[in-house]
């Protein structure tokens, strides 16, 4: 962490050390009675590239960002200390656009044009968390799937739905939060915490901090920057079903495994056997179609928002996302 100010006290933290931090490191920390500070961000080269990485292979070849820079409130953020029990609170404080006119098809690529919060999707958030969960999941063993909203936009259109807040993930095992998946999405500047269920956000340690933050929004209340939602899978009755996290029903083992593959963005991702069934049972038989909605933006000065947000019950076990929550442009009568 480094802060700033007309007065200054550097102390060699070298030997410090943080739990919440897998990879503690040397650093100088400049200390002030000013309210600026930055948190140390991680190191990209330290980042192990899977296969076909593209979008950290080219962050990897373009200039290193300079850390975010907090004031006021959000100088909190320059702290990992008792992160998890933080939960949202510590996440990066993130706005983008949701509207479907102008972010449907977004990915994770387009980041790396540092978009600002004018011109930048959530979806393209959403996509960058899910490609980077994902594949910290399918490291760990845990056998991640796309599910739910997530699923549903793989299979409507392909991508990520624009104007949803989170990315929706079951998996196999058991997650802790001092276990190897926090410590792998922690090295890649990702914070894990529990909040009903397992959650996942942009933490302030981000190697694209700088540029997905927003100094003047709030500090993070729930659900209200991009996430990922982790629901825990197990077998029952001697694996003649499984039980997913939220889902209304059990899911018959034949309809679960083995896995299917659907394409998001290009990329493909593990499943349901039969999603088709799955979506069915969440959503309805015309899961298919979207129905008309008023747009929701990041911007309300521009068009009239409305709440598409799943209902803050989820925290308590039920799940509020609707098949129908398509945002349209107001002179639109269809859906797409």
């Amino acid at each position: 962490m480094t802060t700033s100010g007309n007065s200054v006290l550097h102390i060699d933290l070298a030997k410090a050390t943080s739990t919440d931090n897998a990879v503690p490191k040397s650093t100088t920390t400049t200390v002030s009675t000013d309210s600026d500070c930055s948190p140390d961000t991680v190191d990209l080269k330290s980042i192990e590239l899977s296969a076909n990485n593209r979008f950290y292979a080219m962050l990897q070849t373009m200039e290193v960002l300079p850390s975010p820079v907090f004031q006021g409130d959000h100088t909190e953020l320059c702290s990992d200390h008792n992160r998890r029990d933080r939960g949202y609170r510590y996440c990066l404080p993130i706005s983008g656009r949701k509207a479907s006119n102008f972010c449907a098809g977004t990915d994770r690529m387009e980041l790396l044009a540092h978009p600002t919060t004018a011109n930048r999707c959530y979806a393209s958030v959403l996509h960058m968390l899910l490609t980077d969960v994902y594949d910290e999941l399918q490291a760990t063993g845990s056998d991640p799937i796309l599910t739910f909203g997530t699923l549903l936009g793989a299979i409507r259109n392909g991508s990520m739905i624009p104007f949803t807040e989170d990315v929706d993930i079951a998996y196999s095992g058991t997650i802790t939060g001092n276990g190897a998946l926090n410590d792998a999405l922690w090295k890649k500047g990702y914070h894990l915490f529990d909040y009903g269920i397992w959650r996942v956000c942009v933490a302030p340690t981000h190697p694209l901090a700088s540029v997905l933050y927003d100094p003047e929004a709030p500090i993070v209340q729930e659900y209200e920057v991009p996430y990922v939602d982790l629901y825990k899978m197990n077998t029952q009755n001697g694996g003649k079903f499984w039980k997913m996290q939220e889902a209304k029903e059990r899911i018959p083992t034949d309809r679960v495994e083995p896995f299917s593959q659907v394409t998001l963005n290009g990329l493909s991702f593990d499943t349901l056997h039969d999603p088709n069934y799955f979506l069915t049972q969440e959503y309805g038989s015309d899961y298919l179609k979207p129905k008309p909605r008023k747009p929701e933006d990041a911007f309300p000065d521009e068009i009239e928002e409305v709440e598409t947000r799943r209902s803050r019950r989820l925290v308590h076990g039920s799940k509020g996302f609707r098949s129908d929550d398509n945002i349209l442009l107001e002179d639109q009568e269809e859906a797409p």
